[in-house]
């Protein structure tokens, strides 16, 4: 199955990932789509490319503190839900979401702002302890969606 459709991947495992039964999956992506560049190389190669490729991002950048420091790194799929954001580890095999590896009500974030840009769609998540988490939406993956629908619940 393509990548393209993290939503439907999310509502497929909805019982897997413990998603309520009236809580609708209503937008998702691949998050930080350039650690497949690192993946892609393989072996040393691949880890010498992932670790620059997350050095460049993170310089000059803030050590995240308060809820944004849970935002898990690397590459995972994301969605926003009709009651919250998830964030589940992805299967290497299938793309499938297999767990969940942190998730936020929408209480809990107070602006969702995402930029459109010709690799990708970078995005930030304000928590309402002040902390600003930032990750990219993988072209393709549904992220193209992403700001429409965050700006539906965080107005």
């Amino acid at each position: 199955m393509a990548m393209n459709n993290v939503t439907k991947k999310f509502d497929k495992a909805r019982d897997k990932l413990g998603l309520d039964g009236d809580e609708q999956v209503l937008a998702g992506c691949l998050t930080d789509p350039k650690a497949a560049i690192g993946m892609a190389a393989g072996g040393v190669a691949g880890v010498a490319v992932q670790s620059a490729l997350r050095a460049r991002k993170e310089a000059g950048a803030p050590p995240a503190q308060g809820a944004a420091a849970t935002w898990p790194a690397g590459r995972n799929l994301m969605a926003i839900t009709s009651k919250r954001v998830v964030v589940a580890k992805m299967s290497q095999m299938s793309g499938r979401p297999t767990e969940v590896l942190a998730w936020w009500p929408h209480s809990d974030i107070v602006r969702f702002t995402v930029e459109k840009r010709a690799t990708g769609y970078p995005f930030e998540v304000t928590f309402a302890d002040g902390s600003i988490a930032r990750d990219e939406g993988g072209k393709g993956t549904g992220a193209d969606r992403l700001g429409e629908v965050a700006a539906s619940i965080w107005r």
